[in-house]
């Protein structure tokens, strides 16, 4: 049974005119006698008495009636339930961070997402900014955050945040007794480093190469996975280390760590939000994608 069929019954009994529902449906009179027939056919009884100059429903006529009703009833009741369904934003949101924006920046975005969207679950996965590039780039997540903007042309991006990298010591170090050392004071000293994967090293080496220094120079004593193991590494005296000021917050305020300044040179970095832009296929991707931009920091 073609439910379209229905609502046609449904206005021929409203008008009480064949020419009258082709004009409001926008199809010829045939059409409207060829549906209806269709109905009966397919029913095997007499919908309409047309023998009269007035249509007349039958007794099988009327008990149809109220079917055709009941399901014209239901079928906009899926309407307004699909529509809604198109405009909720709902579902599972995978995405993929750096250390610094995963543990710094993403907790409290997604806790302010999810406050707006109930409906909405999400999954982050913290690792370091080349497998976030990764990750964006072969589908394994929807959307990244790093500090290495990607090459390429595939991958969508837009600066979210600034930070600093900054130099920490331990208390104990000659260093902390002091609010600034020179670069050439540096050599020699027990550096920290994270992997080269790491986006903080690669900023590190990007920003010291253009200050004319060669971090190769800076033997490391120590290579770490996370930035909060090079901080507990430093608050341990094992070394010193160029780390993100987002990192050491609460070891500053313990007291655990010292940062200290290094004459004529700044260390900024930017984070990035990443994205494949043919793969915004759902509603809430692009929301979390404007809702991103909207808190992106000025520059």
């Amino acid at each position: 049974m073609n439910l379209d069929y229905l609502k046609t019954y449904l206005e021929v009994i409203k008008l009480g005119s064949f020419s009258e529902v082709a004009k409001k449906l926008s199809i010829s009179q045939p059409a409207v006698s060829f549906q209806i027939q269709k109905l009966e056919h397919y029913l095997g009884v007499r919908l309409l008495d047309r023998s009269q100059k007035a249509i007349a429903v039958t007794e099988a006529g009327k008990r149809f009636l109220r079917f055709a009703e009941a399901v014209e009833e239901a079928r906009d009741h899926l309407r307004h339930d699909l529509d809604q369904l198109r405009e909720e934003v709902r579902g599972n949101l995978v995405a993929a961070a750096s250390t610094i924006p995963g543990e710094f920046l993403l907790p409290q975005l997604l806790a302010e997402f999810r406050l707006l969207y109930p409906a909405v679950s999400a999954r982050l996965v913290v690792s370091d900014s080349l497998r976030v590039i990764t990750g964006v780039r072969d589908g394994t997540c929807e959307v990244g955050f790093c500090g290495i903007a990607p090459d390429g042309h595939d991958l969508a991006f837009f600066k979210i945040a600034r930070d600093s990298i900054v130099l920490i010591v331990s208390p104990v170090h000659p260093f902390a007794e002091r609010n600034e050392v020179s670069l050439a004071e540096l050599e020699g000293e027990p550096f920290i480093f994270r992997e080269e994967t790491s986006g903080t090293q690669r900023s590190l080496q990007t920003c010291l190469s253009r200050a004319g220094l060669d971090l190769r120079k800076w033997m490391p004593n120590l290579v770490l996975g996370t930035t909060q193991a090079v901080v507990s590494a430093v608050e341990t005296g094992v070394g010193i280390a160029f780390v993100s000021n987002l990192a050491i917050k609460k070891s500053l305020a313990l007291g655990l760590v010292k940062e200290v300044a290094v004459g004529g040179l700044r260390l900024n970095r930017d984070f990035f939000c990443i994205y494949r832009k043919e793969r915004i296929t759902s509603r809430l991707l692009e929301k979390f994608i404007a809702f991103i931009q909207a808190r992106a920091l000025p520059f």
